[in-house]
């Protein structure tokens, strides 16, 4: 059975600077805040693996909570520079939306700490990702460049006019995350591996296909004049 990559032990470096002790401590806070929640969660155990004094997080981060921010920062920023180095500019209309569901997906797998994180998060209504501007000002970039993918596959007359960015992107986030989200208690209601190696196949092809038939264009439809 494939299961998802997980995040290797922080090893214990020394002679740091200021970023690299603070990616550090990011890292192994990353783990301790997934598996354990923001409650939950010691300073201790984040301190320890890195080999740094726990005073550290309050030098750099403040507080257990400006830890947790940092970590949620990182964490949805991580995925918007995935999508940013997609170069769904540079792609037809068609190939820049599968390449946006496959990497979407592909990423879910790789960091089954980001969907820990966000899912935690909800739990909490949002408390702390309110506290930050980054992550809402990189969404509004995806956003845009979804719009613009749209907006050229309208004109060549490859995708149907309407689809609201947003919806698409909340949609192609949904068949992922629902899916690796609730793998343990689909495992027991249909008795079936959903993280073998061929059912995560199976699965990123279904996204694909799934979106892909959503925003084609009707071939019985003529193409928007010029």
């Amino acid at each position: 059975m494939t299961q998802a990559p997980k995040h290797k032990p922080v090893g214990k470096r020394t002679g740091r600077n200021a970023d690299v002790a603070k990616a550090d401590l990011i890292q192994s806070a990353r783990r301790e805040f997934a598996e354990k929640g923001f409650a939950l969660a010691g300073i201790e155990a984040i301190a320890e693996p890195t080999g740094l004094n726990k005073k550290m997080i309050y030098h750099y981060f403040g507080s257990k909570e400006g830890l947790y921010i940092a970590v949620l920062e990182e964490a949805y920023v991580g995925i918007r520079e995935m999508e940013e180095s997609l170069g769904l500019d540079e792609l037809a209309p068609l190939d820049a939306i599968q390449k946006l569901v496959e990497a979407t997906w592909d990423y879910y797998v790789a960091n089954p700490a980001f969907l820990a994180l966000v899912n935690q998060e909800n739990l909490m209504r949002a408390t702390y990702l309110k506290k930050s501007g980054v992550v809402k000002m990189r969404t509004s970039t995806l956003l845009n460049r979804v719009q613009s993918v749209l907006d050229r596959g309208v004109a060549d007359g490859t995708i149907r006019s309407g689809i609201d960015p947003m919806q698409l992107n909340h949609s192609i986030a949904a068949l992922g995350f629902y899916y690796l989200n609730n793998r343990f208690t689909n495992a027991e209601l249909y008795s079936f591996d959903h993280m073998a190696a061929d059912a995560l196949a199976t699965r990123r092809a279904f996204n694909v296909d799934f979106i892909m038939t959503y925003v084609m264009a009707h071939p019985d439809k003529p193409k928007p004049e010029k």
